[in-house]
């Protein structure tokens, strides 16, 4: 019998409705036990989303009538046929109201969607070319990844199921706009509007483009489509293989600080398409759809993406080596705020992201590290000392082209071991202590002492005092921390000050509670989080008691607290007053400009 063809049609009749109707033709079916499955997780978000809680309708059919479906578990339909049939068509239906990058959303503007909650996989024909139709309403327009197919509009195919899950896609009246680079038409296509400059815009992103490349050499596709979505929500991205979708706040454009944050979320998507869609650990793809997939390297593969996305950032010149320095401060002050970052290591983080990053609770910050962040960290500290042992030869960029050309070029993932082999054959010594330390284990990151090896030193500090007279001490730091109650907290109904936090070990970690809601301080209401830091701040000092009223479940307390000293709010990065001349080089080197006098 022949091998079995696949053919997906998206139908949106009433868009308001927010419904996907879905039809899956098959064409020579044998006969046998079937099944159909709905992915339960999406590559790139290591959550189980359960998208068959959104499906519903599901029926089937052949020639000869209707074809009872069995549903053998959450997101499995089983079916038998007698027969051969030279035709089966499955119908179902999906609602889509979420908006998200990986999820998927339908209303009278727009379809955008993600492959893994519209997609059914029929048995385990994963590897079979796929076409799938859509019947768009007149004047939309398609913005995807997926290859058009032949003559017939609106129609797209993919080599397989992975790849078709791999593309998503955006269908409506949207502007899209596009530019060359290599001879390769990249799209971008952007859902809403805000304060956003379409050109400057577009010339950016051409400009990481390019940045990126200089890295590996070539871009590693024919096409490429960035689908942006404007909307009144923060920040996000996922990354695929010729595309990405990335969600930003339509009014972060500008001014300029905020804009920095739109072209760092682009950039990092960008560079996934070498970092973990091509050079990856070999349990992330081909996928299995149907359950969780555990690595130890998500600290290499979104850390050092995190690493990487700023730093071309700051090497193609659309970020200022002061903005740049400024961002490592911030993400330095970040983790070293966390007592998480002492309980759990980088490879622990990576291998329990299902259960413990993509579902924190009040106590994460004290017994998790994110990958993002610590892996971005070690990607620096990684990336200089290589450049230290080797006298500046070698670079975790090399480590990087190494893995691609060994592996990624061929279309293969690489056994986990091979990570840390790779690094130690590019930096011609032992990283044994390294990883031990920093990334199977909890030892602090010195990030001080690599800095100083490209001569940057990192200072620690507190916003000074404002002057009698209302000036500024400019970029000097205070060394007098303030009193601090070890909370981080959240506003509810716009009102009440809720403790999100208790940090352990902290002041309050024994005293005060999540959800606790704090009204008073020493007698005097306390209205907002700004309001509590800066009576902090003026009235007290580490060492005294302070009296904190607050409701808990309903019962009004007063807890008394004696005060700590609150963590650096300030991390400054700034050249050496006298480096070297070797340190001059490796700054050279690292950021592809000469070393800053000042800043």
């Amino acid at each position: 019998m022949e091998q079995p063809t696949i053919r997906y049609t998206v139908r949106f009749l009433d868009p308001g409705r927010h419904v996907y109707d879905l039809t899956l033709t098959v064409e020579h079916l044998p006969a046998g036990l079937h099944q159909l499955s709905l992915p339960v997780w999406t590559p790139g978000s290591y959550e189980v989303r359960d998208f068959a809680r959104n499906l519903f309708d599901l029926s089937a059919a052949s020639p000869e009538g209707p074809v009872p479906l069995t549903q053998v578990r959450k997101n499995v339909w089983s079916f038998t046929l007698q027969e051969a049939v030279e035709r089966l068509e499955v119908r179902w239906r999906v609602w889509a109201f979420k908006l998200g990058v990986s999820a998927s959303h339908l209303d009278a503007t727009h379809a955008y969607w993600n492959g893994a909650q519209l997609f059914l996989l029929l048995d385990d024909y994963k590897e079979l070319p796929v076409t799938v139709h859509i019947e768009a309403p007149p004047g939309w327009r398609v913005s995807t990844g997926l290859e058009p197919g032949g003559q017939e509009a609106f129609t797209y195919t993919a080599p397989n199921y992975d790849v078709l899950l791999d593309c998503p896609v955006e269908v409506g009246t949207h502007p899209a706009w596009s530019f060359e680079v290599d001879g390769k038409t990249h799209t971008v296509a952007v859902w809403g509007h805000g304060n956003e400059d379409q050109t400057r815009l577009v010339g950016d992103i051409e400009r990481i483009v390019r940045a990126h490349k200089e890295l590996f050499g070539s871009l590693p596709y024919e096409h490429y489509t960035l689908i942006l979505h404007l909307t009144d929500k923060n920040l996000g991205g996922l990354e695929h293989l010729n595309s990405t979708t990335c969600g930003v706040n339509r009014f972060l454009f500008k001014p300029r600080k905020n804009y920095r944050r739109v072209l760092d979320l682009i950039s990092h998507e960008f560079f996934h398409l070498w970092n973990v869609k091509r050079i990856r650990p070999e349990m992330l793809g081909p996928f299995d759809y149907n359950q969780e997939v555990y690595t130890h390297l998500l600290w290499a593969m979104e850390g050092f993406t995190d690493y990487y996305g700023s730093l071309a950032l700051a090497r193609s010149g659309l970020w200022t080596v002061k903005e740049y320095l400024n961002t490592l401060g911030d993400r330095i002050k970040a983790y070293e705020k966390l007592p998480g970052r002492f309980v759990q290591s980088l490879s622990d983080a990576s291998f329990e992201t299902w259960q413990k990053f993509y579902k924190p609770d009040p106590d994460s910050p004290n017994r998790t590290i994110s990958y993002y962040l610590k892996g971005e960290l070690v990607g620096l500290c990684l990336d200089l000392e290589i450049r230290r042992r080797t006298q500046g030869r070698a670079s975790l960029d090399d480590v990087l082209r190494r893995l691609y050309e060994r592996y990624a070029a061929k279309g293969i993932g690489f056994p986990e071991q091979v990570y840390q082999e790779t690094v130690e054959e590019v930096g011609e010594s032992s990283f044994a202590d390294f990883f031990r330390s920093y990334i199977d284990g909890t030892d602090p990151l010195p990030v001080d002492r690599y800095l100083e090896t490209v001569g940057i030193q990192v200072q620690r500090g507190y916003e000074p005092e404002e002057k009698e007279n209302g000036g500024g001490e400019g970029d000097q730091l205070s060394g007098s921390p303030p009193a601090w109650l070890g909370i981080e907290t959240r506003l509810e109904d716009q009102t009440r000050l809720m403790v999100r936090t208790a940090y352990d070990p902290g002041p309050s970690a024994d005293l005060l509670y999540p959800e606790d809601e704090i009204v008073a301080l020493n007698g005097f209401r306390i209205q907002g989080a700004t309001e509590l830091a800066d009576r902090l701040k003026r009235d007290f000092a580490p060492g005294d008691t302070a009296l904190v009223a607050l409701f808990r479940r309903g019962e009004l307390l007063t807890v008394p607290v004696v005060l700590g000293a609150a963590p650096p709010t300030k991390v400054k990065l700034s050249p050496l007053p006298e480096p070297s001349e070797e340190q001059k080089a490796r700054f050279a080197e690292w950021m592809k400009t000469p070393w800053p006098e000042r800043l």
